[in-house]
């Protein structure tokens, strides 16, 4: 997703076992009142998978964090905990991120999907679950997002982009110009970063 995916795309370089077949991963993001989110991603691999994973990165979260926040110089990004249990094979990595949302010139607050037609799913009226294999990332990483929307938004609803692609559109009170031009400058930097990242990160994985 253009604000989730690419902000979460950078977890994906986790997956330094990304050419071993189908991989799942789940993806939580909690939004707050002031359009950031607490981002927890986990997920469980294979022996041979996990093996691979902790050889690239696993076994060196200081320089993963490194990365992450190079790739993102427009989100302030704090609170990095990777948890990893060897005896299931997984791993769960959380943190916060500032400034995930935008919002329009109308005071909508905006999260891009950078889909057509997304999987989407209401599970509750404050809570969605999007399924997704990017192609850009092989198709191997089948990716289950659930985004959950504080208390304080209200008129959620899914619609389009001039482009014809999904985003969620919603109101809630604190928005103002100057944060407008603050979240669309940061979804730009945050899409180039992610980008570059993801790239960086193959590559060292190949």
């Amino acid at each position: 997703m253009k604000t989730l995916n690419n902000l979460l795309a950078i977890c994906t370089l986790l997956l330094a076992s990304i050419g071993y077949g189908q991989i799942q991963q789940k993806i939580d993001m909690k939004i707050d009142a002031v359009g950031d989110a607490k981002i927890t991603i986990s997920m469980t691999m294979n022996g041979q998978q996990w093996q691979t994973w902790l050889q690239s990165v696993g076994n060196n979260p200081a320089a993963l964090k490194r990365d992450i926040e190079r790739s993102m110089p427009a989100y302030f990004l704090d609170d990095f905990k990777l948890d990893k249990n060897d005896m299931e094979r997984s791993f769960t990595l959380s943190m916060n991120a500032y400034g995930v949302c935008k919002v329009d010139k109308r005071g909508n607050w905006i999260i891009d999907t950078d889909q057509k037609n997304a999987n989407l799913t209401e599970l509750t009226s404050h809570k969605y679950m999007l399924v997704s294999s990017p192609p850009e990332l092989g198709g191997t990483i089948q990716q289950t997002y659930t985004i959950e929307f504080p208390d304080e938004a209200k008129d959620i609803k899914v619609d389009k982009d001039a482009f014809g692609k999904s985003v969620f559109k919603f109101k809630m009170n604190n928005s103002t110009a100057d944060f407008n031009m603050l979240r669309w400058a940061g979804a730009l930097l945050l899409i180039v970063g992610g980008a570059w990242f993801t790239k960086n990160m193959l590559q060292k994985s190949s």
